[in-house]
């Protein structure tokens, strides 16, 4: 006989000889079996499923092999129901044999698998990690929000800068021309009076040459302040240049524009500058004064106002020249 051949003999007892062919022990026997191949082969598949849906996973070998090992346990089980009828105990050994090795390499490699299954941390160390995560993050949007407010905050600032003069604090050339810019086009669409005054320190040459620019300075700071005590709310005053200052007066007529410049000069000439040195002096200025008129553009009402203070100075200085047209 050949080994194939002793292989497939089913002549053997049958194992129904040793449970007496009794009814009770057979269907336990027989039902107990069924149920565990049917279960031996269905969890193989589940774990075959699961490798194949999730191939991220760092232990899908060990899957395998468990899924495996149960199919095996499933063939045996199956081998001895078939038995209880038959002799096929070559088959069963065979089966049996190839679930132990199988079993053996399983548990081989679950032991060499053991450091890094205990390395997984607990749902405990999730938890309290995911709560340190969360007050990270929290922290950490705590200062975006912080930067964000002193980005806004840095932007304005220097925007400020932009647009105001660093030694009188009130607008430079830059910003009084944007100012001026709205207010004309404000005063073409409403048909709003709009008037412009110019303002220059007489002789403020003479005070650099012989007191020093310290001294120069400490005078272009106090005559800003005297001209900004001038001003309405709506009024927009900078320094246009050197020893020059510019008003925006919207809403208001050449009459009230005149006026004004007028109280300015007197002001300015009534004032003692650098009164708390030793350098104490009076100086006055010269304004020029004039109203847009409808269509004008910005270089010509600049021009027009710096004609009347141009006069004014050439007229001898320290008055008012308006212009009439």
């Amino acid at each position: 006989m050949s080994w194939v051949e002793q292989i497939l003999d089913g002549s053997f007892m049958p194992h129904g000889h040793c449970l007496q062919w009794r009814p009770d022990l057979l269907s336990l026997y027989v039902i107990g079996d069924i149920l565990t191949a049917i279960a031996y082969s269905i969890i193989p598949l589940a774990l075959v499923y699961l490798v194949k849906k999730r191939t991220d996973l760092d232990y899908n070998w060990i899957f395998l092999m468990f899924a495996t090992f149960i199919f095996l346990c499933g063939v045996s089980h199956f081998l001895s129901l078939i038995n209880i009828w038959h002799g096929y105990y070559y088959i069963e050994g065979i089966s049996k044999l190839a679930t132990g090795i199988i079993s053996i390499i399983t548990a081989v490699m679950v032991w060499r698998l053991m450091p890094a299954a205990l390395a997984i941390p607990s749902n405990e160390e999730f938890r309290t990690k995911n709560q340190l995560l969360e007050q990270a993050q929290k922290k950490l949007l705590k200062s975006n929000q912080l930067l964000e407010k002193r980005v806004l905050e840095r932007t304005k600032e220097l925007e400020h800068a932009a647009r105001t003069d660093a030694l009188t604090g009130i607008l430079n050339r830059g910003g009084l021309m944007d100012n001026l810019s709205a207010e004309i086009e404000r005063a073409t669409r409403y048909h709003h009076s709009l008037s412009i005054l110019m303002v220059d320190l007489d002789h403020f040459k003479y005070v650099n040459d012989n007191y020093g620019h310290p001294v120069g300075d400490a005078v272009l700071t106090e005559a800003a302040v005297i001209l900004s005590a001038a001003c309405r709310t709506t009024d927009s005053l900078g320094r246009y240049g050197g020893e020059e200052f510019l008003f925006v007066l919207p809403d208001t007529n050449i009459s009230k524009a005149s006026e004004l410049a007028e109280r300015i000069r007197f002001q300015v000439e009534q004032h003692h500058f650098c009164k708390d040195t030793t350098s104490e002096l009076s100086l006055t200025c010269s304004i020029g004064v004039t109203s847009y008129q409808s269509k004008q553009s910005q270089s010509s009402l600049l021009k027009l106002v710096d004609d009347m203070l141009y006069d004014a100075k050439e007229s001898g200085r320290n008055r008012v020249i308006v212009n009439q047209q």
